[in-house]
């Protein structure tokens, strides 16, 4: 995983100094606590709270708590940690809870390349249509609306419908509150003069990304690692028909993944056959962040009912691990809990020796 600097920042220093790294990076400041991880600051959280002055407010009043990764976090569990919520980074912390720095969805994007990972198909298989336009001759304000009713982070800017840029709430954060410099440190401060009246030509960015509709999603991950951007348009006769984004390509590989989970369940009767489901998506769900990790492809589970209670053995079987668990309970979907309960906490078990193993290899004490 690759690690970035990100800018850190006490729980107690004041908005302005953390928006300043927020803008510079375009991605979040990192804010900590006597030392510790605390949270994080980007754009998103900061144009929905609408934060009139930083200068007086504190960075603990509009911090955001996104998942917390460490540097042996597996890339399927950054899949999950980035689709818990749109944030641009997420922090990374040391066994002790110091911030490392951050890592983007671009740096995710990159690892799976590299793991060959990225879905075989074009990207009309995955992009999100329509697009929400907007022409440069609108107005802030009618951004700000536009955006608010589609629940849009971003709008594509347009020029006698051919698109020309890119408008978000980065560039509202920063149109809304402008930095400066003051004796060698970066401050912001509020601007007297409103910016809801200016037309979009004045502040959007010209850095638009795009791709064919007849590009690979393969083809659109390499232009967004190139460019260092988290999404593209797709064009068709040059005009945008879709938004293909990373998030998009994390949801369609968690999914795949889960898919090549097999789960085969056996020994359900006519009265208990109701909760097949159930119990597969149990079984599945306590298995699901420890498939990449253990190379887990089979999972055989077992009902047998008693005279009083229910058994449920459950067998892995993977490329790292195989080993059978069992469970007891007065219902079948009690026994499907407890059993999944338990297989999760073997494999977290597991998975934190192995972290332990690695850690001593590094240290030349194995």
């Amino acid at each position: 995983m690759e690690i970035k600097e990100a800018l850190v920042v006490d729980e107690n220093d004041p908005l302005s100094k953390a928006l300043a790294g927020v803008l510079d990076s375009g991605t979040a400041v990192i804010v900590t606590k006597d030392g510790k991880y605390a949270g994080i600051i980007d754009d998103r959280n900061l144009w929905l709270l609408n934060v009139e002055n930083p200068a007086k407010t504190r960075c603990r009043t509009v911090i955001a708590r996104p998942p917390v990764l460490t540097p042996n976090t597996s890339i399927l569990e950054r899949m999950d940690a980035f689709l818990q919520g749109r944030f641009k980074a997420l922090p990374v912390v040391d066994e002790r809870g110091r911030p490392l720095g951050i890592t983007t969805r671009v740096e995710l994007l990159k690892d799976m390349l590299a793991a060959g990972l990225i879905p075989k198909v074009g990207v009309k298989m995955l992009m999100n249509s329509p697009v929400y336009l907007i022409d440069e001759k609108k107005t802030v304000a009618e951004a700000k609306l536009e955006m608010k009713k589609n629940n849009a982070k971003r709008l594509i800017v347009t020029s006698k419908g051919i698109p020309k840029g890119i408008f978000s709430t980065l560039d509202l954060v920063a149109e809304s509150i402008k930095p400066t410099e003051k004796q060698k440190m970066r401050v912001v401060v509020p601007m007297k003069k409103s910016y809801d009246d200016k037309q979009i030509a004045d502040v959007y960015r010209p850095d638009l990304t795009v791709v064919s509709e007849n590009s690979t999603v393969e083809e659109a991950a390499v232009a967004m690692i190139k460019k260092s951007v988290s999404s593209v348009v797709v064009l068709s006769n040059n005009k945008p028909v879709g938004v293909l984004s990373a998030v998009d390509i994390f949801k369609a590989v968690r999914e795949a993944a889960e898919e090549r989970l097999e789960v085969e369940i056996s020994g359900l009767d006519d009265d208990t056959i109701i909760y097949r489901d159930s119990i597969k998506n149990a079984v599945e769900k306590a298995a699901s962040k420890f498939v990449e990790s253990f190379g887990i492809r089979h999972l055989s589970v077992h009902v047998k009912k008693g005279k009083s209670i229910y058994t449920i053995s459950i067998m892995l079987q993977g490329d790292k691990e195989n080993f059978t668990i069992k469970a007891e309970g007065p219902t079948v979907e009690d026994t499907a809990n407890i059993a999944a309960a338990e297989l999760k906490k073997r494999l977290s078990r597991r998975k934190g020796k192995e972290k332990s193993r690695k850690s001593l290899r590094r240290g030349g004490l194995l």
